[in-house]
Order: structure tokens, then sequence, then C-alpha cells
């Protein structure tokens, strides 16, 4: 081959060289970095790229999944109770008219304290009523000049150092449920709150409802509770340790799709998750994570509207 010839194979070849070249500043092939983190989420950036000081300006914690005890609970409605075995219906001893009434509703009253006075209708002597216990007048249903007999509750006095705890059972619930089950519970106000053991579970329900009535007596020294309140409560049904969970604010919904997002050299994947157990502390994946992997447990909510503002700058 003379030198001409050879000249142009060289040149040929050259230009077949540099078009398979990419362009300047690209790869020709993803590294094995980012092959590890390729999008696992269709139509969604694969990383929301946050440094580990924005984060932390942001108020976004990272923890570590892993082993974790979650306490399956109930969630019941219910109400507070005065004890009915602490309470006295107030009645006329014998049929009169009322003179007196020493006390009114919310009162607290001491045993053997007048609560109010009768005139005997037979005798026309006026003869007192005392109250039978130490504790506080619920109700009052009666004035002077009313006339009474023994059937009429003019009265209700209760002891309130204990209250009951009642919870409505519906009928897909009772195989749940039994006397010696500790049940958390708390009032409107969130930072009011107790626990207590059921004592009683009724055997029959309230045909209006289809329920049945699940109790627990309750310390009330301190007054705090008043009965009518309503509550809601939790009834602790077992207890079983799962091999990877995280904190129930680091799930977030992206695409229809449940997602956690993990920690990267570059910023946070969104990586899609199967939750299975729930408690109020935890929640069991079942899928998606490792126990290690450091994950988005507080505030992920900001990374969420990272990832949807890179989402509306691609568009």
């Amino acid at each position: 081959m003379n030198f001409f010839a050879r000249l142009l194979l060289l040149l040929a070849l050259g230009a077949l060289w540099g078009c398979s070249r990419a362009p300047s500043g690209t790869s020709a092939s993803p590294s094995a970095d980012e092959s590890a983190t390729e999008a696992r989420l269709p139509g969604s950036p694969n990383v929301a790229r946050i440094t580990a000081e924005a984060a932390k300006r942001a108020g976004i914690e990272v923890s570590s999944a892993g082993p974790a005890q979650l306490r399956e609970t109930l969630s019941l409605y219910g109400s507070i109770k005065s004890n009915g075995e602490r309470e006295q219906d107030i009645r006329a001893r014998y049929p009169g008219v009322v003179r007196t009434v020493g006390a009114r509703a919310g009162d607290a009253v001491a045993k053997g304290a007048e609560l109010l006075s009768i005139e005997s209708n037979e005798s026309l002597q006026i003869y007192a009523i005392r109250s039978p216990l130490s504790g506080q007048v619920l109700e009052r249903r009666t004035n002077p000049g009313d006339a009474v007999d023994g059937s009429t509750v003019l009265m209700k006095v209760a002891d309130l150092s204990t209250v009951w705890a009642e919870f409505a059972i519906f009928a897909r619930d009772l195989s749940h449920v039994r006397p010696g089950m500790r049940v958390i519970f708390r009032g409107a106000d969130a930072d009011e709150g107790g626990e207590a053991t059921i004592s009683y579970v009724a055997r029959a329900g309230h045909s209006d409802s289809q329920s049945v009535v699940a109790r627990a007596v309750v310390d009330n020294r301190s007054g705090h509770w008043v009965p009518g309140q309503f509550i809601t409560g939790d009834i602790v049904v077992g207890d079983v340790t799962v091999p990877v969970a995280v904190k129930p604010e680091a799930l977030q919904e992206l695409h229809g799709t449940t997602v956690v997002f993990v920690e990267k050299p570059k910023g946070f994947e969104a990586r899609p998750v199967q939750v299975g157990k729930r408690s109020r502390e935890a929640v069991e994946l079942t899928q998606g994570l490792a126990a290690g992997e450091r994950y988005a447990a507080i505030n992920s909510y900001m990374i969420k509207a990272d990832f949807l503002k890179e989402e509306a700058g691609e568009d």
C-alpha cells in the first residue's frame, strides 16, 4: 500500500473514532454509583440534591432503620362515668314537701352532711336527709316546695376518687378485648391522659348501637376526670418485634406510592417501600429498606416538596 493510500485509511479511522466519543464533559456510560442509584420511582427525579448542612438548617433529622418493638393497639371511643359502686340516689323516706335544700350540683359533701329537709305529710314533722357517703353532688332534681315521695330521685351523690372509663366495643373487635388488658386513654386535650386495666366486658350489647361496654376503673384522687367527659383509648392487644422499622413521620406519598427518603452522598433518594404493622411510635417496612440504612425521619415532607419542585422545573 503506497503512502497516500495509508494516509487516507488513517484519516478515515480517526474520523470514525471521533464520532464514537461522547461530547466533552459527559461520560459515555454511567458510573457505578449512578447505576446503583438509578431512578426507582417512574416519573420522579432520582435524588433530591440537599446537602447535609441544608438538611440540618431545614430541621430534617436523619435516623437509621432497624429493629423495633411495635405495640399493636385497638382504638376505641368512650366517656368517663361515675363509679356505679360508689354512688347513691337520694330519695325521701316518707312522702311530704321539701322545705330546705342544702347542696347544689357540683358541691362537695361529707358523709352525714344534711342535704335537704322534708315535712312529712302524715306527721307534719320535718326530718333531715343526710349524705350516706363523702363525695360530690352530681345531680339535684328538687327545690323547696316540691311534693315528693319515695319513688322520686331528689339528688345523686358519688365518691369520685375513682371513676369508670367506659368504651364501646363493636362485634368485629370483641375477640380482641378481655379483662386484664391495659388501656391507654386520652381526653380532648392532648396533654391529658391516663392508663388503666380493663376490669369488665359486658356479655350483652346495646341493640341501638350494636356494641358492648368495656370498663376500666380509673384512680381519680386528683379530681382530673369528670363524669360525662369524652375520651379515646387504645387497648394494647399485643407486642411484636420487627426487623426493620421507621418513624411514622418518615412515610410520604409520591405519585401514589409510599416512599421513604434514604440518605445518599448527593442528597435523598425516594425509595418505594412496603408497609407492614404499625404503632404510634414506629412502622414496619417489609420491603424497600434494609436495617442500618439512613433515612429522613423528621420533616421528610420538605424533601418531598423539593422533588415536586424539580419535577415542575423539568416540565
